[in-house]
């Protein structure tokens, strides 16, 4: 059975796909892309997973959250994402959450 993982990672979508732990692709199947609120869900999070991070030629370093509410509404949408994720993804995928905050 194939395995989405939801992952957070600089520079690439939360979800990547996988076949026996080896990585298939990064990003959610075309088989779930159907969803337009799961697409838009994991496009925001990743575009604010990296702004999180300073990454210029001159450094790459994390500077995380404004604020603890800002960081509870990421927390959120993570959520509402793995819980759309979990729905569409049915008996098809079997799902991985690498962050136990999220599990």
């Amino acid at each position: 059975m194939k395995k989405l993982r939801f992952m957070l990672e600089y520079g690439c979508s939360p979800v990547w796909v996988l076949n026996d732990d080896s990585l298939i692709n990064v990003g959610l199947p075309e088989d779930l892309s159907k969803n337009q609120k799961l697409v838009e869900l994991l496009e925001a999070i990743s575009i604010e997973y990296d702004s999180l991070f300073i990454n210029n030629d001159i450094e790459f370093s994390y500077k995380g959250f404004l604020d603890a509410e800002t960081e509870k509404k990421f927390d959120n949408k993570v959520k509402e994402a793995i819980s759309l994720l979990r729905k569409e993804a049915g008996d098809k995928y079997s799902i991985e959450i690498t962050d136990s905050t999220y599990g």
